[in-house]
Formats: structure tokens, sequence, C-alpha cells
């Protein structure tokens, strides 16, 4: 399994969340048919101004919800789930990051044991 993020923008439905979150359950299901793990779901802003109109399927937008999800996942099911985004009407923009393949990749980096902010000034002395 690999770790990857799925940053996605989808248009805005000023009446109802509901086609948000049937676009999240949708790829939380197939990402859970094959095996995979949801690790992580941020909402990143809802009805947020796009920085340009963007036209997808036929239609120009103003304004979209983000969302963030970091998952676990096969690579063959990467493509499946941009099929999926694809066709789907409600998706304006999608993004895959692979985050790592091996634990060490995803662990946090230690902190650097050298000071780099150099010799301390000894109280009362400044030359």
């Amino acid at each position: 399994m690999v770790l990857y993020e799925l940053f996605c923008i989808s248009a805005h439905n000023p009446a109802s969340p509901t086609n948000l979150r049937q676009l999240i359950e949708g790829v939380s299901k197939q990402i859970h048919a094959q095996g995979g793990v949801i690790r992580d779901l941020k909402n990143m802003g809802i009805g947020a101004t796009l920085p340009t109109r963007v036209r997808r399927h036929h239609s120009w937008h103003h304004r979209g919800d983000h969302f963030l999800m970091t998952f676990d996942t096969s690579p063959a099911m990467i493509s499946k789930i941009g099929e999926q985004l694809r066709r789907d009407p409600l998706v304006i923009r999608w993004t895959f990051l692979k985050k790592g393949a091996k634990l060490s990749e995803m662990l946090p980096k230690p902190a650097p044991s050298i000071d780099f902010a150099g010799p301390s000034l000894d109280k009362g002395k400044l030359f």
C-alpha cells in the first residue's frame, strides 16, 4: 500500500451540500472496496471563489468546494479513482500526490543534532 493525497475541487451547490457528500462517499467506498484505508479527510473550503473561472463538463464555474483526502491504496487504484472523477459532472479539478511508499519516507524527519544559531553570548560581554 502506498500513501496518497487527493486534492479535489467540486462544483458548489449553495442549496444543499449533498452533492459534495455523495462525491466523498463514492471515492471512499471505492477505496475501501479494494482494501484501502482512509487516513484523513479535511474540508479546505465550501463555496470558495476560484482564482479564475473554470470550464468543466460544458459549464463555467466561479465557486468550488475544496477537500483533501489522505489514504493508503495500491497504485492501480489511482487510475480507477481518476476515471471515476473524470466522469463525475460535479468534479471541476483534482490531483493526486504520492506521499510515500516506505515507512521511512512517511516518518517525520528528526531534528538536526547541531545548533546552527551560533555561539551564545555571555551575560555582560558584548564583544
